[in-house]
């Protein structure tokens, strides 16, 4: 039988990867609209920067977490 320690650490990080995860798919879903309704580029523009963002602060947690 394998026992999980996990300390608050742990936790806090893997709940900030769920908010980030949960902020990604809302973003994106946000980005979609925003190019099926043509809106102006300057705003489907600003969402697709802050996707890329939001997306590699999700990955870069990862990379701690996998460090520890």
């Amino acid at each position: 039988m394998i026992t999980y320690k996990y300390t608050k650490e742990d936790k806090l990080k893997r709940r900030e990867s769920t908010m980030l995860n949960d902020d990604i798919c809302k973003l994106r879903d946000k980005l979609n609209k925003s190019i099926e309704n043509q809106e102006d580029y300057a705003i489907t523009y600003k969402l697709s920067v802050e996707l890329d963002e939001l997306i590699a602060k999700y990955y870069g947690l990862g990379e701690k977490t996998k460090k520890i």
